[in-house]
């Protein structure tokens, strides 16, 4: 009974090192045609990456959509990436990139749209799964303040409030100065108040 206390006791939570060697070994056994190795790698930092695109997107299956064919993407660049750099940062990079092409794409949809369209109404956009989930006016509210804000200030916002990077790791990340995350950040905050002022009066 002692031996088993001992031996269960003795567990110990995996280090940041741990984990980028395991990290490491998926990535380089993947550039070794080891396809079940990517899989493991996706189910590392699906939920991760998830939820760092659908606070830029605002919509599960638009989200849904980024982060698959971020995978893809990842999968046919893997000969390229070097294994002895962090795997997350390049994904969420591919990611960020293709989220903000197809903002942009929306942004040019939309202008069209409300040239032929009437009582466009941002909050009420179509329901999802996730919204479901959420049902609450207030967190339908917040996405849809959150996706109306420039690309710029969103995506500081989310790294900062979903990702919880620290404003170097933002400015690194992004290569710009640490006084523009701040700045930027002062900025969404400001509209985001703005635009739900409503609900915290």
């Amino acid at each position: 009974m002692a031996q088993r206390n001992l031996e269960g006791n003795s567990r110990r939570p995996v280090s940041r090192e741990e984990l980028r060697a395991g990290e490491r070994k998926l990535v380089e056994a993947v550039q070794n045609g080891d396809k079940a190795a990517f899989g493991q790698l996706v189910r590392m930092h699906q939920k991760r990456l998830f939820r760092f695109i659908y606070g830029l997107t605002g919509s599960f299956d638009q989200t849904e959509d980024v982060v698959q064919e971020a995978f893809v993407k990842a999968y046919a660049a893997m000969g390229s990436f070097r294994a002895e750099y962090d795997f997350y940062p390049w994904l969420s990079t591919i990611a960020r990139n293709l989220t903000y092409n197809f903002l942009q794409r929306e942004e040019k949809k939309e202008s069209l749209d409300k040239i032929s369209e009437q009582g466009f109404d941002a909050a009420s956009a179509d329901s999802d799964p996730l919204d479901e989930l959420l049902d609450s006016e207030g967190q339908r509210r917040f996405h849809a303040a959150l996706r109306a804000l420039p690309t710029a200030y969103r995506t500081v916002f989310v790294l900062r409030h979903f990702e919880d990077m620290d404003y170097s790791q933002i400015a690194s990340y992004l290569k710009i100065p640490p006084g523009t995350v701040d700045s930027r950040l002062h900025r969404a905050r400001q509209l985001l108040l703005e635009a739900l002022k409503d609900l915290l009066d």
